[in-house]
């Protein structure tokens, strides 16, 4: 990380590095005017030649300045320190869910589980209320404070309903985590608040049963799981989760986004009356798989077939910047 603890940026000390991600770096800092601990957030350095970085801090700057919740960390505004822009964010104590699971190391109490998804299945009502679709929800996108709170945290790929697309450098519409992806942005959608609630149903599951739903050598594999495989059912990794919790969560987390939950209401609902649901009443029959040549990448031959496609790709690239070359030399 670029900046060292004591370097002042403007009137914001850096205290200490929070991490960094594939476009942007956290830190720690302080207001030396007023003392208060904030997040600094600055672009990673490798993207100042892309044109479109500026506008995706405008945007996730716009998305966080229009939430108030307490499940969702809140943007202090957007500045500019010699010519690079940095976004101030409410500081949160505590650390994301990935450490906190590495710490529990194994499934998390049944209890405690259930207090989390419902906190962060609100976080995501909320989000949803007010037009955004945080498309990239993952344990790392997810602190525990100190007092044992849900906060939703980075918006860099968040999407607000209505506006119009951003691209940048080497990223698509069919953005996320594989581990945490929906089927649809698997295959280069853009995602809707289904693949939301898709995620809050992985990320359930790992709670409940100290793993992921779909593993594999690659990424490749573990999207094509997504694509095609059926998750093990809860109760099998844990026979002590009841069945209704284990139905509500596969529900979450079925493969056609018509089959979901269609809202994060009907979702918290179900939550709120989890004693009195008939886990018989939830179609949890198996489903289709997507198609693609990601569907297939999770055997050798698969794989052999999604690299082919790509090589094709780069040589009718090729072949066609040649073609325009020499027509343009003649």
């Amino acid at each position: 990380m670029r900046h060292a603890p004591g370097q002042l940026i403007d009137h914001y000390e850096i205290i200490c590095g929070l991490g960094e991600g594939a476009y942007a770096e956290a830190y720690k800092a302080r207001d030396t005017r007023t003392g208060r601990l904030v997040m600094l957030k600055s672009p990673n350095p490798q993207l100042f030649g892309d044109p479109a970085i500026y506008q995706r801090f405008e945007r996730e700057n716009k998305i966080a300045e229009k939430l108030d919740s307490a499940g969702v960390q809140r943007s202090l505004g957007m500045f500019s320190a010699n010519g690079e822009p940095y976004i101030i964010m409410e500081f949160v104590e505590g650390e994301n869910l990935r450490v906190r699971l590495g710490e529990i190391d194994g499934p998390v109490p049944i209890d405690v589980a259930l207090d989390w998804a419902t906190q962060l299945a609100r976080a995501i009502s909320y989000l949803h209320t007010h037009g955004i679709v945080h498309r990239d929800l993952k344990p790392e996108n997810i602190l525990i404070s100190t007092t044992n709170e849900v906060k939703v945290v980075d918006f860099g790929t968040a999407m607000l309903e209505g506006a119009r697309r951003l691209t940048f450098r080497g990223m698509t519409d069919g953005v996320g985590t594989p581990d945490y992806m929906s089927p649809e942005q698997i295959q280069g959608d853009r995602g809707d608040r289904r693949s939301d609630i898709y995620a809050w149903g992985v990320i359930t599951y790992e709670l409940l049963t100290g793993r992921v739903p779909f593993s594999g050598d690659n990424w490749l594999a573990v999207m094509a799981g997504h694509l095609r495989r059926t998750a093990e059912p809860i109760r099998s990794l844990r026979p002590e989760v009841s069945p209704a919790l284990e139905a509500l969560v596969l529900k979450a987390m079925r493969r056609w986004p018509k089959n979901r939950y269609q809202s994060a209401e009907d979702l918290l609902a179900d939550l709120a009356r989890l004693d009195h649901l008939d886990p018989s009443s939830f179609d949890l029959s198996p489903e289709p798989p997507m198609g693609g040549a990601m569907a297939a990448a999770d055997s050798p031959a698969g794989l052999w077939i999604r690299v082919a496609l790509i090589a094709l790709g780069f040589f009718a690239v090729l072949a066609l910047v040649i073609l325009v070359s020499v027509v343009m030399h003649r």
